[in-house]
């Protein structure tokens, strides 16, 4: 099960579901094997811009950060098996956790945060 407190996703990769995250390693390992900064990247997928290349780094470090030690070359080919339009809209999914944190997340058993601890309280007045 993905823990969105994590910022992981899930996603079908080659022959079954795999979980994903990005942590702040694999965001400067991203940056590093592209060339290109996180908002580059994030810009060319939202413009359907991206190169398989782009594809394979994010998916790759993805699942290096959920501790999934697979090869370049094996990620590569669960992209051939599974298409580039679905793996880019995996990597679409993986990259705007870095820009929107836990996915706005539902409180469930996986909160770090004491039952009670996230819920807001309302300010305004009854009155008004």
């Amino acid at each position: 099960m993905a823990n969105q407190y994590k910022g992981e996703i899930k996603g079908k990769l080659g022959d079954k579901e795999r979980t994903f995250r990005l942590t702040f390693e694999s965001i400067v390992n991203i940056e590093s094997r592209s060339g290109k900064s996180i908002m580059e990247i994030s810009s060319d997928i939202a413009q359907n811009k991206f190169s398989f290349k782009d594809v394979l780094t994010i998916l790759h470090e993805g699942l290096e950060a959920t501790n999934n030690k697979l090869t370049v070359e094996s990620v590569g080919d669960m992209i051939m098996k599974t298409g580039l339009s679905e793996s880019a809209v995996i990597c679409a999914n993986l990259v705007s956790t870095v820009f929107t944190g836990s996915d706005n997340a539902k409180e469930d058993d996986d909160s770090p945060l004491v039952k009670g601890e996230n819920e807001q309280k309302s300010t305004q007045s009854s009155n008004t």
